[in-house]
């Protein structure tokens, strides 16, 4: 399919993807929703679904997110709402850190180049989660006959620390699955056996770590909220497990020793 100029910003390109002629006259009846790197992108994303849904007919919409977020709470949780308030056919996707981040511009180089993994998650644990499974998932959001009209935690199949450091403790969440010490770890100990080299993870403060990510060049007020977010999970926001991907589609998440083997030669 070829693509479509679309803007967040610029209502002008809403009816731009409405356009494709699909080549048996399909319609496009459910969208997925991915939010802008701005700082409030509510504003853009709900008229956007306003649009998709009053002129095209739109009726399903899968909204992704992470898992600090809420219905009618801060960023997006405010477009959970109005999905809600609009008695549309929706799925709320809120996914942990991905892995993909050790590939992209927060780990990549600092991987690659330096050995080190700089974070502010402190002893903080993760589930980490491949797109790969936020993909399948939301394949199932978009696709199955029946909306699920639910908001599914979309988490990995252990909890990991980012470095030597780590207790067993696990905070008790619904549709927790029971707690086994073997599927806790640390992120640079895998990666060094995966990479066959050290990695050490550097501790940062939290002004520390959006300098970094600016370094890096990530907006300032993305910065922000991505310190944010890892200074949440240094105090346990992120430390429990689930099985909302393997409820939906019927295999547990990949694990990063797996993810790490299919893209070892991404930092070589």
């Amino acid at each position: 399919m070829p693509a479509v100029q679309f803007d967040w910003l610029d209502e002008s390109t809403f009816d731009s993807p409405f356009q494709y002629s699909f080549p048996s006259g399909e319609k496009i009846t459910a969208v997925y929703l991915i939010a802008p790197e701005v700082s409030d992108p509510v504003p853009s994303m709900n008229a956007f679904i306003d649009f998709a849904a009053a002129k095209h007919g739109v009726e399903r919409f899968v909204l992704l997110c992470g898992t600090s977020i809420e219905k009618g709470g801060y960023h997006v949780g405010k477009v959970w709402q109005h999905l809600v308030e609009k008695e549309v056919e929706y799925c709320v996707l809120r996914a942990t850190w991905f892995m993909e981040n050790f590939t992209q511009r927060e780990h990549h180089s600092t991987i690659k180049d330096e050995g080190k993994i700089y974070t502010a998650c402190g002893d903080g644990k993760t589930p980490f989660i491949s797109a790969g499974d936020i993909a399948a998932v939301a394949f199932h959001a978009l696709t199955d006959a029946k909306s699920h009209n639910t908001a599914y935690s979309i988490l990995g199949p252990e909890l990991l620390t980012y470095d030597e450091v780590g207790g067993q403790s696990l905070a008790i969440r619904p549709s927790m699955i029971s707690f086994d010490a073997n599927r806790t770890g640390k992120v640079a100990t895998k990666f060094s056996r995966g990479l066959g080299c050290h990695i050490e993870h550097v501790r940062q403060s939290e002004a520390e770590r959006v300098q970094k990510y600016q370094e890096l060049g990530v907006p300032e007020h993305r910065a922000r909220l991505l310190s944010m977010l890892e200074i949440g999970t240094a105090q346990g926001m992120g430390n429990w497990i689930n099985d909302d991907v393997e409820k939906v589609v019927g295999r547990r998440p990949q694990s990063l020793d797996a993810w790490i083997q299919e893209n070892r030669m991404v930092w070589q």
